[in-house]
């Protein structure tokens, strides 16, 4: 079974989403990195609707050094993108919208 197909089974089999760090790997507050063109690739291969969510954990948990336990993570549910978009259009859209968020979180 090809990664796709064992998305697709997961989702019409389970009440549990698909979390997807579209960045790839955690980052530090301030970095604005180009998202991961897979991200825009399962939204297309799945037709399904993408919740996107923005999280400053790299206050807290930085991919380099040690964890800052006294901080507080802020996690931001934001507006839905519904299914219909191209893989170009959903590219930016998320990427726009999770980062317009983090600049107000962070």
């Amino acid at each position: 079974m090809g990664f796709f197909e064992e998305i697709t089974s997961q989702i019409k089999n389970s009440d549990r989403p698909v979390i997807i760090f579209p960045q790839g790997t955690r980052v530090l507050p301030n970095e604005r990195p180009s998202f991961k063109k897979g991200v825009a690739r399962i939204y297309e291969e799945l037709k399904i609707a993408c919740q996107p969510i923005a999280i400053n954990s790299g206050y807290v948990w930085p991919k380099k050094g040690s964890k800052q336990s006294k901080r507080t993570i802020t996690v931001s549910i934001l507006k839905p993108i519904e299914y219909g978009l191209n893989k170009d259009d959903f590219l930016r859209t998320i990427e726009k919208d999770i980062y317009e968020e983090l600049n107000k979180i962070n």
